[in-house]
């Protein structure tokens, strides 16, 4: 409940100050932007004060943002700087609780900030390049005509040294011709009003530049003839060597003659023998298997003879 009450009294407070205000003070007069600077006619009044405010889009619904310095302020001029481009402003008269209604100035233009730059276009060709040149806005034109131009410099980009830099003067549109093909070229241009440096450059622009068609066909149809001369070549050299070694050709091709030893034709074509294992019995006893033979057939005669002994 207490907190209900305090926002109810802000709010109230709020109301009673925005009603204190009124609009009847006169608003300054001839709001507008000379050179670089907004300016406008004070009233004949020294305990009036000025507020200057900005907006950067004018078509857009953004809202209006004060000028720190220009708020409450007997100042009647504003200095414009680069970052204003493309904004609206609007000035009013503040004098106790009276204000007047805004007055408001044209759009800033690149004539009335020195840090415009020119709008270059490319057009990459065989061995030349098309130059386009167009401006932020047409006040510069409208203000010195003819009397303002473009200064285009351009150089071979290369990753070592130096690069030669090259310049022309030019009102709008120019062919640069007679530029080296397969290499990368960048371009820079600045405005140049009564034949002095205006504004800032341009940001820089590279293309690489394509060779002539006819330059490309003739270069493929040359190549498709050395293709063709080195291929006959080979073939010739290939007939040549068959023809003047067939023979040590003809054996380098015939197969491989391999010598098979006589016991191993044997064996794959007869197999392996079957022995007959041997016994005591078989007339094919070794030297070792007869002394076993016969130590047996002693040790049996010598048991006889000791069975029939006692008896």
């Amino acid at each position: 409940m207490i907190r209900f009450i305090h926002i109810t009294a802000v709010f109230i407070l709020v109301i009673i100050t925005e009603s204190n205000v009124t609009f009847g003070l006169e608003p300054p007069q001839d709001v507008k932007i000379v050179g670089s600077d907004l300016q406008w006619k004070p009233l004949n009044d020294d305990n009036v004060l000025y507020s200057v405010q900005y907006k950067l889009n004018s078509k857009s619904e953004d809202e209006w943002l004060n000028v720190s310095s220009h708020i409450g302020t007997k100042l009647v001029r504003f200095k414009i700087t680069s970052e204003f481009y493309g904004a609206v402003f609007r000035v009013r008269s503040e004098k106790e609780n009276h204000i007047s209604e805004w007055q408001y100035s044209n759009q800033v233009q690149c004539l009335n900030v020195e840090s415009c730059v020119p709008q270059m276009n490319l057009n990459v060709k065989a061995e030349m390049v098309h130059l386009t040149m167009a401006d932020m806005d047409d006040s510069l034109e409208k203000e010195y005509g003819y009397n303002i131009e473009f200064n285009v410099s351009y150089w071979k980009k290369d990753n070592g040294g130096y690069p030669e830099v090259q310049s022309i003067i030019i009102s709008r549109n120019e062919d640069i011709h007679n530029l080296e093909p397969e290499q990368n070229y960048c371009f820079q241009a600045e405005y140049l009003l009564f034949n002095k440096p205006y504004g800032n450059p341009s940001e820089e622009k590279c293309e690489i530049i394509p060779e002539r068609p006819e330059v490309v066909k003739r270069r493929a149809f040359l190549y498709s003839i050395l293709g063709t001369l080195f291929v006959s070549a080979m073939c010739g050299a290939c007939i040549f060597v068959l023809f003047k070694h067939h023979k040590k050709v003809k054996q380098c091709l015939q197969p491989l003659h391999l010598e098979i030893p006589d016991h191993y034709l044997e064996v794959l074509y007869n197999g392996f023998p079957l022995e007959a294992c041997p016994s005591p019995s078989s007339q094919s006893l070794r030297s070792y298997d007869m002394i076993t033979v016969m130590d047996v057939e002693q040790n049996c005669q010598k048991e006889e003879q000791e069975k029939r002994s006692p008896t």
